[in-house]
């Protein structure tokens, strides 16, 4: 789906929003060749610091160069991924899944899934990933703020939707993205992955913020 015919400031900076939790959540898949090619020729950079711009606050300083730089071979590519994220003898040294970082992980995916079902949404089975892994949080959002996109466009009031993002953040990626960041500074890797995750905790923190003054 496509928001067409934002008329409003509000409703183009939740479009903005909502498109950015979408080319993250792509970012963060496993990578195929065309998120590689779209990282070794500046796509992936453009499209996020053309969405920056329309975001309510200044995303300008996140965007940097290391979002462009990928390895000579979308192999090596693909091999760093799983290297970092994907697998490891204990488990990958850098996992995606928020439960990991958090506490109690099944706690943390119950948590996650009540937001997905009071939404009316569920996982669907052919998705690969559980409900911490930070796609399929990073798809809620992505939701959460088209919806609120919606609302807006038809003059209703978007406080619940904002609360919900909010809380989401607060409870879920503001929470362990910070500390997938710390074990990430930590592995030899190349400029794109911590480039990527920078960016997204940045970009959490703000929005988080924003979703908070906003909401009240």
């Amino acid at each position: 789906m496509e928001l067409v015919n934002l008329q409003t400031e509000a409703e183009r900076a939740a479009a903005g929003r909502s498109r950015l939790y979408q080319l993250l959540a792509q970012a963060f898949a496993f990578p195929d060749q065309d998120l590689y090619d779209a990282v070794r020729d500046g796509a992936l950079a453009a499209a996020i610091a053309d969405v920056c711009a329309l975001v309510p606050y200044d995303m300008t300083d996140a965007v940097t160069s290391d979002l462009r730089v990928a390895p000579d071979s979308y192999a090596d590519f693909e091999s760093e991924y799983i290297r970092l994220f994907d697998v490891g003898a204990a488990g990958p040294p850098c996992p995606l899944y928020g439960g990991v970082y958090i506490g109690d992980r099944m706690k943390v995916m119950e948590d996650a899934t009540r937001f997905y079902n009071f939404f009316h949404l569920r996982l669907s089975p052919q998705m690969r990933e559980l409900p911490d892994h930070i796609t399929t949080e990073l798809e809620f959002l992505h939701y959460l703020t088209f919806r609120e996109a919606e609302v807006r466009q038809g003059g209703l009031d978007p406080s619940p939707l904002l609360r919900a993002e909010r809380d989401f953040l607060t409870r879920h990626l503001c929470k362990w993205l910070p500390r997938l960041q710390a074990k990430l500074g930590k592995q030899t890797a190349g400029p794109f992955f911590p480039a990527l995750v920078r960016f997204a905790a940045t970009f959490f923190e703000r929005d988080r913020a924003w979703a908070t003054a906003a909401a009240e």
